[in-house]
């Protein structure tokens, strides 16, 4: 016990050297044993069920402190439980029985952090895999179909000023379709892995990007980017990506006539932001059907990856914005 309250330390094998600042300049006032727990192990339910037990003995923290977890060997976490007036004191018997769900709270979030962090691992391979894919099959479409159609549309050209003028309108109607493959299978292409992403940088792609999208999906799009140096590759990566996905749902879902692109570097980050004179969406609508949201899902992922974050807004009849934001790393 200590003052009016009771400091409560969980005993046991080292865990590593953790420390976790629980909570911290909170506003006045007090919250529950669960309450504490929805902030350190975000409502998992073995750890709801474990405060579930300090609640009931009528355990109550105060805001505005930092709380640790003490055992041998030093400070690892820290968690210091008070119970103001009119709330009664533990008992000793009680206190012991704190330490060990404490302990085992302690546990929980060690092995919550690694579990997140394997995740966070898989998460990078996976997507590593699935751009090695992307450049593989796009450097195949390039080599070899793509050559192969510009070839073709060459001969038909030949074709066509050779045969019989009763044959020229069919001749030119195959050129036209040969074409149209053609210029698909480079759209294909560049949409799978763009060359100048790889050798000329995010602004360039970025460029050749909105481009491909003003003229095949017909609405003006506005550019605002600035020259960078070149960085980091998941960086680069990560924001083209976010950009290609982000003009994707303008040409699929928002019914847009203008976009604006803009690409800056803002002290020390790189700022990528999409917006859309579009339908726009209600937020909420959004949020409750996540797990439908493969495109929303992805970009956060992406972005998550390399320490970046996504901000997206929009209105009903008032367009999207959406907005990606990535420290610079070396």
């Amino acid at each position: 016990m200590k003052g009016q309250g009771a400091s409560a330390g969980a005993r046991g094998g080292a865990l590593g050297s953790l420390r976790v600042e629980v909570v911290r300049a909170l506003t006045e006032g007090s919250c529950t044993a669960r309450e504490l727990a929805q902030r350190l192990g975000k409502a998992l339910p073995s750890v709801r069920r474990q405060l579930q037990e300090l609640r009931s003995l009528g355990l109550v923290v105060r805001r505005g402190s930092r709380y640790s977890l003490l055992w041998d060997g030093g400070l690892k976490e820290e968690l210091q439980p008070w119970v103001p007036p009119p709330w009664q004191c533990l008992q000793c018997g009680q206190s012991s029985y704190i330490a060990g769900l404490l302990k085992e709270l302690v546990h929980l979030l060690h092995r919550s952090r690694d579990q997140n962090e394997r995740l966070r691992r898989l998460s990078a391979q996976i997507l590593r895999a699935q751009e090695e894919e992307r450049k593989r099959v796009a450097r195949e479409l390039h080599d070899d179909t793509a050559q192969a159609l510009a070839a073709l549309l060459v001969r038909l050209g030949l074709l066509e000023k050779q045969v019989d003028a009763t044959l020229i309108p069919q001749v030119a109607e195959l050129r036209q379709l040969v074409a149209d493959a053609l210029e698909g299978v480079r759209r294909l292409a560049l949409g799978l892995r763009p060359s100048a992403l790889d050798h000329l940088g995010l602004a360039p792609a970025l460029l050749a990007l909105c481009d491909e999208f003003s003229r095949h999906w017909g609405f003006a799009v506005h550019m605002d980017v600035e020259p960078l140096p070149r960085l980091h590759p998941d960086t680069e990566l990560a924001l083209y990506r976010v950009g290609q996905e982000a003009l994707t749902n303008v040409a699929k879902h928002a019914r847009a006539s203008q976009v604006w692109v803009s690409l800056h570097r803002v002290d020390d980050a790189i700022i990528l932001e999409v917006r859309d004179d579009g339908c726009g969406f209600r937020m909420a609508a959004v949020k409750s059907q996540r797990e439908k949201g493969l495109g929303l899902f992805g970009m956060e992922e992406r972005l998550s990856l390399v320490g970046g974050h996504l901000e997206i807004r929009s209105r009903p009849r008032r367009g999207t914005t959406v907005r990606a934001r990535i420290p610079i790393r070396g």
